[in-house]
């Protein structure tokens, strides 16, 4: 099995021949001579029988094999911290560790009233938030770094690996500051939001792709003038500074409009930005915490 070809200095070389390119570099950081490094994987590629890096003028790339070991060493690596983790936080504090990723929107409404009722239940429970990107928290959920992740449905989820749990759906605002002059409007049309100066979320993300799909819709095709942020507090000053306009998460958009920081614009997207769910690893053993945040987000969402 690969796993047995694999030692903790397999790893370390493997992860660090990932990350520099150069095995002069990984040498260096290892504090080891050079062709001690080169011998440590040509002993590797033997026992594994495969090529596991192209040597180049330039220093090292991986090969097809070459990435999937390292991607098998990471999760290693990932496992092996997570164990230290847990192990050190229950020696030293007797306490249960939960290692959450959250969406920036799912980090407002959701993530606030799960650790709360989470710590009502279980006070000793250790808990770490991550805000980021859905593609860097699924990497971070495969990987063991995170135990689980509130995010959206989307095609990029690998069903064979996770399994998401459904929580709401996320349906798009088009929102302005409450001194814009569309703030007093009852009526919008595409062409109004056509001519507007736009914050879109970033490319390459659900949220993205679901606003094409709005323009699409509308007729009008993407905004001649935008910027791309999904630092939601960044964007609304900027909607109250600036006379334009921006898209956000329906319950987000309602929570900052209540507080007064922004107006919901008289506008029917009929998109959504997908259903938010909890996602978790497919495994028979998912540990206390984990399941100690499905039965909390099941009981959250019932109501």
């Amino acid at each position: 099995m690969l796993s047995q070809h694999l030692k903790p200095r397999h790893i370390t070389l493997l992860l660090s021949l990932d990350r520099t390119g150069h095995l002069g570099r990984t040498a260096e950081a290892l504090n080891m001579s050079q062709p001690a490094a080169s011998k440590s994987l040509a002993q590797l590629e033997e026992q594994i029988g495969q090529t596991l890096f192209e040597r180049t003028g330039t220093g090292t790339r991986p090969t097809a094999i070459g990435e999937l070991v390292i991607a098998h060493a990471k999760n290693l690596a990932g496992a092996a911290d997570r164990l230290a983790n847990d192990l050190k936080a229950l020696q030293l504090r007797h306490q249960r560790v939960l290692r959450l990723g959250v969406l920036p929107s799912a980090s407002i409404h959701i993530a606030p009233q799960l650790v709360s009722t989470l710590l009502a239940k279980a006070p000793d429970l250790d808990i770490s938030i991550h805000e980021g990107l859905l593609h860097d928290l699924l990497d971070g959920l495969l990987d063991r770094r995170l135990d689980c992740v509130i995010g959206r449905t989307t095609s990029r989820i690998d069903s064979n690996q996770v399994e998401g749990r459904f929580l709401h759906e996320d349906p798009v605002s088009i929102v302005c500051g409450t001194g814009n002059p569309f703030a007093r409007r009852r009526q919008l049309s595409p062409s109004d939001l056509a001519a507007c100066m736009w914050i879109l979320p970033i490319a390459g993300t659900v949220m993205s792709d679901r606003m094409d799909e709005m323009f699409d819709r509308m007729g009008t095709g993407r905004p001649a003038r935008y910027i791309q942020s999904n630092a939601v507090h960044t964007n609304i000053q900027l909607i109250n500074t600036h006379p334009w306009v921006s898209a956000l998460p329906g319950v987000i958009a309602e929570y900052f409009q209540d507080q007064g920081h922004l107006r919901i614009l008289p506008v029917d997207t009929r998109v959504h930005f997908g259903n938010m769910q909890v996602l978790v690893r497919k495994e028979s053993n998912r540990g206390a915490p984990v399941q100690m945040v499905l039965d909390a987000l099941a009981e959250m969402f019932s109501r």
